[in-house]
């Protein structure tokens, strides 16, 4: 017959996994978690997402704004029956007082999963001031010397400065 101080530390057994897997989300907001949680943030190296639909994610990409690195979310849109695209945050730490120029920080892609299907998400980097302000292409820089407009930021004419493109596939599955 086992011991008494055996038997309990079978019992105790069932009680720690029910609480081991009760407690907490399990995974990105969505997948095991509350619907009331954080939204789930995805870098640059996570470019296959999948959320169900009604969660709310965020792209969380490295920026420097003061060396003239920024993000855009670039055309075509994500498809807006799949996404809604909620905006863009940035937030930059303070550089620290010795030092001369800007912290480091993140720029935020908000969305919100809203009904099942893919869709791709196309993000343009922009480093080292390396992409034109967003507007009215200037002449010199087309092919054909002539301006057209453009709703996201357009890269510089110069060969060696092709803007970067991420693509994030975004997958939404029923609720």
């Amino acid at each position: 017959m086992p011991s008494p101080r055996a038997l309990a530390a079978l019992a105790a057994v069932p009680l720690a996994v029910t609480v081991l897997t009760a407690c907490g989300p399990t995974g990105p907001a969505g997948h095991g978690a509350e619907r009331h949680a954080s939204p789930a943030e995805y870098g640059a190296g996570q470019r296959a997402i999948t959320a169900r639909a009604g969660d709310e994610f965020t792209l969380k990409l490295p920026a420097r704004p003061f060396m003239g690195e920024h993000w855009h979310l670039a055309e075509p849109r994500p498809d807006a029956g799949v996404l809604e695209y909620r905006g863009r945050r940035e937030k930059i730490e303070p550089a620290p007082k010795d030092v001369a120029g800007g912290g480091d920080g993140a720029d935020f892609f908000d969305f919100t999963a809203l009904a099942p299907g893919t869709t791709t998400v196309k993000l343009l980097h922009c480093a080292l001031a390396r992409c034109a302000a967003t507007g009215p292409t200037p002449a010199s820089s087309t092919p054909a010397g002539d301006a057209s407009a453009s709703p996201v930021p357009t890269a510089t004419a110069l060969a060696q400065d092709p803007p970067a493109y991420f693509l994030y596939t975004v997958t939404v599955r029923r609720p």
